[in-house]
């Protein structure tokens, strides 16, 4: 990925700074929950569409197909979650209805479909469609409940089910894309695209699995690290890759960039922690913590001590360690549950950051600097793991040979 993998954490920096008027973004919400969960809908969906078609062009990459195609599923699932909380938004009378609505169903698609169709309020869509939305989201939920499955390490109920298969990616792609197209449709008070025209022949199922690995996703996690190296490669190729794509404007990779690069950081963070769990972290801490959001006061907390003490050891330069708490701190007051830049507002309807001026090249430059750290800290500590496991091996090699001699 270039000369991004050389961006390393400086003191001068500040996620404020304008560097490049040209690369500045001004986030500006109009105050209509409408229209601008609408508008942050269209940006995830488009960049996840810009994802899935270069997976899909990109032919037999495994790292594409196995990597950044689950990166693009989250995008597009995103996308479908903030389209149907807008239909929320318009068709609900009161905002503390909207209010209600968001915190009942939280991320379940499903349940916000329902509760835009139970409105009684519009209906865009034939009965077909409609039927074809709803399973197909049902079937979403069953896989994803939660939102998370393609943003952190596999849970073991999944891989029971699923490990070792196949997904079809042009057949899971072609799918999501029609859910979306559909609730589109229902946002565009019933006007269809082109491109967005209903599809009789697919079937409404999240999932759809090939008999071959060739230009599909593999779903595998290695045991040794939790599934996070699949994660974490997915997540910060994507990123690269949506930065440095021109088709998409600055205006559109803001939001899902931040968001990607938040949720990596924490990734990063929950890989170093896991990795050292037979070094000093017990496993119930760990346990304890694996699904926790906050990367300052659970993450980087267990994690620093740890990275601290081979520093040391190594005769390495402390220094980057406190520059580096210290843009995690900003990063933490900014977004401390890493949601900040996931939708346009909370759940109460408050705008969280609005009238904000950023350099999306500054902003790409702070966050890679802090995941390339944290990269380096894991493979340092792996460098160093393998060194301490080889010479235990040899000193009781040697002690074994000792007592045979006796």
């Amino acid at each position: 990925m270039g000369d991004s993998v050389w961006i390393w954490p400086s003191a001068d920096m500040d996620f404020w700074k304008i560097n490049n008027e040209e690369t500045s973004v001004i986030i500006k919400w109009s105050r209509n929950c409408f229209e601008d969960y609408k508008a942050l809908s269209y940006h995830f969906y488009e960049c996840g569409y810009k994802t899935f078609a270069d997976v899909i062009e990109s032919g037999h990459d495994n790292v594409k197909s196995d990597m950044w195609f689950l990166t693009g599923i989250f995008l597009l699932r995103h996308s479908l979650e903030l389209g149907l909380k807008s239909l929320l938004c318009r068709v609900l009378p009161r905002k503390r209805d909207i209010q209600d609505s968001f915190e009942d169903c939280c991320h379940d698609v499903s349940m916000l479909l329902k509760k835009y169709i139970d409105t009684g309020r519009e209906s865009f869509l034939t009965n077909e469609e409609t039927e074809w939305l709803t399973t197909y989201l049902d079937s979403l939920e069953e896989v994803d409940k939660k939102s998370d499955m393609f943003r952190f390490p596999f849970e073991d109920d999944f891989l029971s089910k699923y490990r070792d298969k196949f997904l079809d990616n042009v057949d899971v792609a072609n799918n999501l894309l029609q859910a979306f197209a559909l609730v589109k449709k229902c946002i565009e008070k019933g006007i269809v695209f082109e491109e967005d025209e209903f599809d009789h022949n697919l079937k409404p199922e999240f999932f759809v699995f090939a008999s071959h690995g060739f230009g599909n996703c593999y779903l595998w996690q290695r045991i040794s690290d939790e599934g996070f190296h699949v994660k974490v490669t997915g997540y910060t190729e994507v990123i690269d890759y949506i930065y440095k794509n021109h088709q998409i404007s600055n205006k559109v990779k803001l939001y899902p960039l931040i968001f990607m690069f938040r949720n990596t950081i924490e990734l990063c963070l929950k890989r170093l922690f896991y990795s050292r769990v037979e070094d000093g972290v017990p496993l119930k801490v760990f346990n304890s913590k694996r699904k926790s959001h906050y990367i300052k006061k659970d993450l980087w907390k267990n994690v620093k001590s740890v990275i601290v003490k081979y520093a040391n050891d190594s005769g390495e330069d402390l220094a980057i360690v406190d520059i580096v708490e210290k843009l995690l701190d900003e990063i933490n007051s900014l977004d401390k549950n890493g949601d900040n830049f996931r939708y346009p507002t909370s759940y109460s309807l408050e705008y969280r950051i609005d009238n904000k001026k950023m350099d999306l090249s500054n902003v790409y430059v702070y966050l890679k600097a802090i995941i390339n750290f944290l990269e380096g800290c894991d493979s340092m500590l792996d460098a160093i793991a393998d060194y301490e496991s080889e010479m235990k091996a040899e000193y009781e090699s040697e002690m074994m040979a000792n007592m045979d001699w006796y």
